[in-house]
């Protein structure tokens, strides 16, 4: 899920600097620093109906977005901020949209919509006018100084392209469903379509978009705030003069038509062919949620079509723990789901639903006889690649890196139990705190079949203090290396700031992150205001930090003197002919790369990469 986080480190000599001023490690330090040098443009805005942001890079090069900060004209008060692994293509267009991506909402009656990269140093700002429904506010060309306001737009397209006509949507990923439609009603009743919620959880359904067979030229966008809670329904009906009140504007025909439900991206969330009906009856499914259709003489408009019941399973069985970071290439390195019984005796699985992101369409069904011992577990591992041969009993899809949707269900699709995953990291797993608790958090180690409780948690890097590990090298070689006198491992870290920082009281680990191999920096240790130090590592190292940096991949933990994690960086996996290092690809910057070029307390900028 690219997360991956490096770090380098060097001798200090043991002669020390007096401090004649401290910086005051605030994030305003950091602000304010001149314009980026980092060549994307704000291209299109929308901010009528659902609020989108579209970037142009049109360089020759992908540009890391990691660290880079989307904000309107409330700042940081309402920032967006881009997560590791975050990239834009060359001469790409990345299109950032309200709900999925950021929080903020654009004013359709003006605003201001600001890109800052990973130092707050400005990239580009634009001032929106007030738009219209269906209205977008782009460059005359990409990247081109000049606007104006476009009809449809040009979503994730070259400016100049025809406007969007609503292209064929995509699978959605949101867990909801047509669940009843009236399109031949009695004499004072109107025309309605039911959404109903199979899930544990309430949704936002803001922005989302209902249909008929015309299309975007007849569609009703949901209003902002409008939610269903979950086994809940929520309905809407035809706005018309005898019904000022009601919803969407079109009408639905009695003689057959269609019925299309979107997210708020234009994904497709459900639709349903209508057949002819008779007045006074509807088209259903005949339980809530159920696969089966029926027309029928006694319409629920705004209630449960009965029948479907809560799952017996739910709170029952649970998802207890994901990982999601295998490259499906080591039958002993899969993606894993673990499920966990919460009850006091077994239970049967078998006929239960789990999919992922794919949507209930590639559900894979847990074979009969699969059972969950009483406080017990059950692991899946996903075999996208087939090397268990055995599709039956191992799921044959992967899971994704970034963001990924898991749902096990009923045989009829209900919800028993569901989880949204973040972008996790090598040997990262996403979990219940306890097994079967409500709090989900990041694990820093795997416990696939075995309890959560005193998992280690993953620690929140937050860097205040404006040093960064900025370059490692691991590989130790026997004979010299080019550049510098010696061959040892080292560490070296920037001071991104403009003033002189004292060190003392901040601590490195490596990988272990065993208490007996930290280095703690001594009184005194003044790294200069955008300069370098650093610090040879070995295990018999007198003056420095006395610990081995694998080959095979490390990792160094940079903490300040409050015990604050501030920085990390691992490292890649080298042979022993390879002399390359693992480094920030500018000084401070936040995109982490391999260096074939290595610059022992030098700057990384313009180096040869791997």
């Amino acid at each position: 899920m690219n997360r991956n986080f490096f770090c380098t480190a060097a001798l200090l000599m043991a002669a020390t600097v007096c401090v004649t001023g401290c910086k005051d490690d605030s994030e305003d330090d950091l602000k304010n620093v001149g314009p980026s040098d980092v060549s994307v443009f704000i291209n299109e805005v929308c901010s009528s109906g659902t609020d989108w942001v579209e970037l142009y890079n049109p360089s020759d090069e992908e540009v890391s977005l990691a660290g880079f900060r989307l904000q309107d004209n409330k700042g940081t008060d309402e920032e967006y901020i881009f997560p590791d692994g975050a990239a834009i293509a060359a001469h790409g267009y990345l299109v950032l949209e309200n709900g999925a991506d950021f929080e903020f909402g654009i004013s359709g009656d003006g605003d201001e919509v600001k890109l800052l990269d990973a130092s707050y140093r400005l990239v580009d700002d634009i001032i929106v006018p007030a738009l219209e429904d269906g209205q977008t506010y782009a460059r005359i060309s990409d990247g081109n100084e000049s606007w104006d306001v476009v009809d449809g737009g040009t979503k994730g397209k070259d400016n100049t392209s025809a406007p969007d006509e609503g292209e064929e949507p995509g699978k959605s990923a949101v867990n909801l469903v047509i669940n009843e439609v009236m399109s031949a009603p009695l004499d004072g009743e109107f025309d309605f379509i039911e959404i109903y919620n199979p899930g544990m959880t309430e949704v936002d359904m803001s922005g989302f978009i209902l249909q008929d067979e015309k299309g975007a030229s007849e569609q009703y966008v949901i209003p902002e705030g409008t939610a269903i809670a979950p086994n809940g329904v929520v309905l809407f009906t035809q706005n018309q003069k005898e019904n000022p009140d009601g919803s969407f504007n079109f009408g639905l025909g009695s003689k057959g038509d269609k019925v299309v439900f979107l997210d708020h991206h234009g994904d497709l969330i459900d639709e349903v062919e209508l057949p002819a009906m008779e007045d006074g009856t509807s088209y259903a499914r005949t339980s809530d949620g159920a696969s089966e259709w029926a027309v029928t003489t006694t319409p629920t408009a705004g209630k449960s079509n009965g029948a479907a019941s809560t799952p017996s399973l739910r709170g029952v069985v649970v998802i207890n723990e994901v990982y999601t970071f295998s490259d499906q290439k080591d039958i002993d390195d899969l993606d894993y789901i673990e499920l966990y019984n919460t009850s006091d005796a077994a239970v049967d699985l078998g006929g239960l639903l789990l999919w992922e992101g794919g949507g209930p369409e590639e559900a894979w069904t847990i074979p009969a006889g699969k059972t969950i011992p009483a406080h017990g577990y059950l692991v899946i591992e996903c075999d996208k690649e087939g090397l268990h041969d055995d599709p039956v009993n191992y799921p044959s899809w992967g899971l994704s890196k970034n963001d990924e949707q898991i749902v096990l269900a009923d045989a009829r699709q209900n919800v028993i139990d569901e989880v949204a995953t973040p972008n996790l990291s090598e040997n990262e797993a996403y979990g219940r705190k306890t097994d079967g608790a409500a709090e989900w958090v990041i694990f820093s180690r795997l416990t696939p079949g075995g309890t959560n409780d005193g998992t280690p948690e993953r620690e929140e890097v937050v860097n205040t203090s404006g040093v960064y590990i900025n370059e490692i090298f691991t590989n130790d070689q026997d004979s010299q290396t080019a550049g510098w006198d010696d061959t040892k491992d080292f560490v070296e870290f920037y001071n991104a700031t403009d003033e002189d920082i004292d060190m003392a009281g901040f601590t490195i680990y490596d990988d272990k992150r065993e208490e007996d191999s930290k280095y703690t920096f001594p009184a005194n240790t003044v790294i200069k205001a955008r300069s370098f130090l650093t610090f040879d590592v070995y295990k018999d190292n007198a003056d420095g930090p006395a610990m081995g940096l694998g080959k095979g991949g490390d990792a160094i933990y940079l903490y300040d003197a409050d015990g604050k994690l501030v920085d990390m960086m691992e490292t890649g996996d080298f042979e022993d002919d390879e002399i390359y290092s693992t480094g920030r690809k500018t000084d401070g910057g936040a995109e982490i790369v391999v260096f074939t070029e290595v610059s022992k307390n030098a700057s990384n900028n313009g180096k040869a990469e791997k």
